[in-house]
């Protein structure tokens, strides 16, 4: 309910008894009076020359206020009463007497009011259901009066009491209302000892037999986190006033109400829509989860269980782990450490990795996965089987049992950048005047750049400042024909230097052609 706020004035004097009034302030004071439901008037019973009217008790009533109102006077205040039953005596017959109820605090202020309801006294009555405006059974009881001096009676469900006899009267009457839901009528006709007739008096009742939920509606649907309010709508047949709706969602205990009020979320009252807005409780947790609802109308008529045709996912994201840094790097191999989860949704982690650096979201892509761990414990995970000499990114994402994640923050780390292996040079073969050929091994390191041959005509031979007669960019190509020397005249030494990607470099043997 909406809470009401009485401004209370506080006037400060300037000065003692003084008649200037300044520094007014407003200070709000809650009243309670808001949180009384409107009472409902759930009996109505007409009597000669009164109308005796009953409703039903409010939590925190401490008493009740009778309104009375015809259509030609406006409403005045007939009773206070601490009871739920009061009769107006007094009254003219035939006259339309129109009543409302409200519950009072014990500090005298009113809550809300009932609907007015209608009744008409009379020497003559007749009542059904102890005045209950509405009936699930056609199967009903009449309550009648008449004087003393009445001995028959006709009672009929059509105004000109077609085709029944007359009987002998009685106060009581079971009586079944005609078929079909909707407004019925019930007439009658009293006479007395010397045969005079009354006129024909009647009462009205709502026949009501079923009770059926034709949708609900689901404000958001998904993407629903802890604590978030939810919308729920329910649409009965007939937009039916004055009823109860309930909600039911897959593994939550508690059923959920709906209003048709105007309050706890509904956006108009009596509009047959009943509504809340509700706010997810931690303990509310899960994946596509049923929702379905029930109505009570107010003829107490209970629907079939209607199961939505949509479900509600409640989500609950985990923390992300925060990633503290590398461990140990190798030429191959980079081992990353983070804070484990503590939480009892972890389902795993995923490490992700490239050599580029990604946003959270971008990195929880298929194409960087390389390994999920299912141990809670874990904190550190040694990437393997890593090119040497490469700058690699990495970030952990935690997998609840929603199957939710959460990225972490982003590290980098290159692997070892070590010295390339040296290759062996063979003896020198194809030794001509002019020409000799020179074959090595393979080079299998993964940051291979090139391979680059040096000549000298001493022994000793560098990478400076020694010839550079060859680059081979191709590790495959180990063997290289040195042409356009004079072996007659000089004898040529010669070495292999290995290149990588990081401009590391390592030599070979060193072999001539001097005989």
């Amino acid at each position: 309910m909406n809470r009401r706020y009485i401004i209370l004035i506080l006037s400060l004097l300037a000065a003692l008894y003084g008649g200037c009034f300044e520094d007014l302030e407003e200070i709000p004071v809650y009243s309670d009076a808001e949180d009384l439901e409107a009472p409902e008037i759930v009996m109505l019973q007409s009597a000669d020359s009164e109308i005796t009217i009953n409703w039903n008790s409010i939590a925190g009533a401490s008493g009740y206020r009778v309104y009375r109102r015809t259509i030609q006077s406006e409403e005045r205040l007939v009773t206070e009463t601490p009871d739920t039953l009061f009769t107006d005596t007094g009254l003219l017959n035939g006259q339309e007497y129109y009543y409302s109820v409200a519950g009072i605090t014990g500090g005298g202020i009113e809550g809300g009011r009932s609907d007015w309801v209608r009744a008409v006294p009379s020497a003559y009555s007749i009542t059904i259901n102890q005045g209950s405006q509405y009936t699930s059974s056609r199967n009903t009881s009449l309550s009648l009066t008449a004087p003393s001096s009445t001995v028959l009676m006709k009672i009929s469900n059509s105004p000109d009491l077609t085709g029944e006899d007359w009987e002998t009267f009685s106060s009581s009457r079971t009586w079944i209302l005609e078929n079909g839901d909707g407004m019925k009528t019930v007439y009658a006709i009293f006479m007395d000892e010397s045969g005079s007739e009354s006129g024909v008096i009647s009462e009205t009742i709502y026949l009501d037999t079923y009770a059926s939920v034709m949708g609900i509606n689901i404000t958001p649907e998904t993407g629903i986190n802890i604590g978030d309010i939810i919308h729920f709508r329910m649409d009965v047949e007939g937009n039916e006033t004055g009823g109860e709706g309930y909600l039911f969602i897959e593994g939550y205990p508690e059923s959920i109400r709906l209003y048709d009020n105007g309050e706890a979320g509904d956006s108009q009252d009596s509009d047959g829509r009943y509504e809340t807005d509700f706010r997810s409780p931690r303990s509310l947790r899960g994946v596509d989860l049923a929702v379905t609802g029930q109505f009570t109308d107010r003829a107490g008529n209970i629907s079939p269980v209607y199961e939505s045709e949509g479900t509600i996912t409640f989500t609950d994201p985990p923390e992300p782990v925060q990633l503290l840094g590398i461990s140990d790097s190798t030429i191959n191999r980079i081992t990353i450490e983070w804070v484990s989860y503590q939480e009892d949704d972890f389902y795993s982690y995923i490490v992700y990795r490239d050599t580029v650096s990604h946003s959270v979201q971008e990195f929880e892509d298929p194409r960087y996965k390389i390994q999920e761990l299912f141990n809670q414990q874990q904190d550190s995970y040694p990437d393997s089987g890593l090119d040497e000499a490469v700058r690699y990114y990495y970030r952990v994402y935690i997998v609840n049992d929603l199957s939710e994640t959460a990225g972490s923050n982003e590290i980098s780390a290159s692997t070892y950048d070590a010295l390339p292996d040296p290759v062996i040079l063979d003896e020198l073969s194809s030794v001509g005047t002019d020409q000799v050929t020179l074959t090595w091994s393979i080079n299998q390191n993964t940051d291979f750049s090139e391979y680059r041959i040096y000549r000298d005509t001493s022994p000793g031979v560098t990478n400076e400042p020694s010839l550079l007669v060859a680059t081979i960019g191709n590790r495959e190509i180990t063997w290289y024909d040195d042409s356009g020397i004079n072996l007659t005249s000089n004898d040529y030494y010669y070495r292999i230097y290995i290149y990588d990607t990081g401009g590391n470099f390592s030599r070979s043997n060193e072999v001539t052609s001097e005989p």
